[in-house]
């Protein structure tokens, strides 16, 4: 059980557009901190100033912290948008993010895929590219959804965002193949490391209550373009593994934080802030993440601004 410092969770509210730190205090005092990396989201990059400028300023943020992560995690939505643009256009995105990192970045980065990554331009529907694809050639990664080890944590990273069943683009959910190979993944993990999970669309989150247009007639309805359809599946198969400390995503540009299950589940902010049309989205400022994840698997967050 994590106990939160009550004066830290007060100055973290009333700071929360511009910076928030998450004090966790273990009581494990002999804990060590395994690893430190930055989560950068939303990022939605197209070729024009604001996004490169404000992009490129981001990663020297990050890279200029005193305590300096060791790797960089990607929420998703690395461009602004291939679900409706033409092979021109999303090929001017990836440029201008690979030209960035090139310049701007010195830290490996881990990718999740975002529903915007996905080349889903209806005229397009037989190029070798369509779909997926582009995006896994791009960011460079084994398959849509993968594990790997980091200093005695695990990392799962799934692929959230599937066609809807007529075909078109998107709803979230986690797709029957890639259920059984989370399965399978969680059930050959060591009870003894910790795990954490990152998906582009959350898993478990508030974030889908924002706003007034959800809720009619005294009903709420969230889709499974917020919220993963298959949630209540996804709380039934971790709360059998109390190994899995924490459920990261993005897509919402919102940024929360839910304890369930001995699961904390966090909604991290986004880069492009309100889709670069200006800093703020809904009372969340632009911005990233700094994760530190320690070895009897306590998490703590940082949220800064970068501007």
């Amino acid at each position: 059980m994590y106990l939160m410092n009550r004066r830290t969770l007060l100055k973290s509210a009333a700071l929360l557009p511009a910076i928030a730190t998450e004090t966790v205090i273990s009581p494990n005092l002999a804990r060590k901190r395994s690893v430190r990396f930055a989560y950068l989201g939303d990022t939605h990059i197209t070729p024009d100033a604001k996004p490169v400028e404000h992009i490129a300023k981001c990663f020297r943020h990050v890279q200029n912290q005193a305590d300096k992560p060791s790797f960089i995690l990607h929420g998703g939505d690395v461009i602004m948008d291939a679900l409706a643009e033409d092979r021109q256009k999303v090929q001017q995105q990836w440029d201008a993010w690979n030209k960035l990192v090139k310049s701007d970045n010195s830290l490996p980065i881990e990718y999740c895929i975002g529903n915007h990554d996905i080349w889903g331009f209806e005229n397009a529907k037989t190029d070798l590219l369509y779909g997926k694809k582009w995006a896994i050639d791009e960011m460079k990664i084994s398959g849509r959804y993968r594990s790997f080890d980091r200093n005695g944590w695990h990392f799962i990273i799934l692929d959230s965002v599937q066609p809807k069943p007529d075909g078109k683009w998107y709803t979230g959910n986690i797709d029957a193949e890639q259920m059984d190979w989370l399965k399978a993944d969680l059930a050959k993990t060591s009870p003894k490391t910790p795990i954490l999970v990152l998906s582009h669309i959350p898993i478990f989150s508030p974030t889908g209550f924002f706003s007034e247009t959800n809720v009619k007639d005294g009903m709420w309805n969230i889709s499974a373009g917020l919220i993963l359809a298959n949630t209540p599946e996804l709380l039934k198969l971790f709360y059998q593994y109390p190994n899995v400390k924490a459920a990261l995503s993005g897509h919402m540009h919102l940024l929360d934080r839910v304890e369930y299950n001995g699961v904390t589940y966090l909604c991290n902010g986004a880069v492009s802030g309100n889709w670069w049309k200006n800093d703020v989205y809904q009372q969340t400022k632009a911005g990233y993440a700094l994760f530190d994840l320690y070895d009897d698997g306590s998490v703590e967050r940082t949220y800064l601004s970068y501007m």
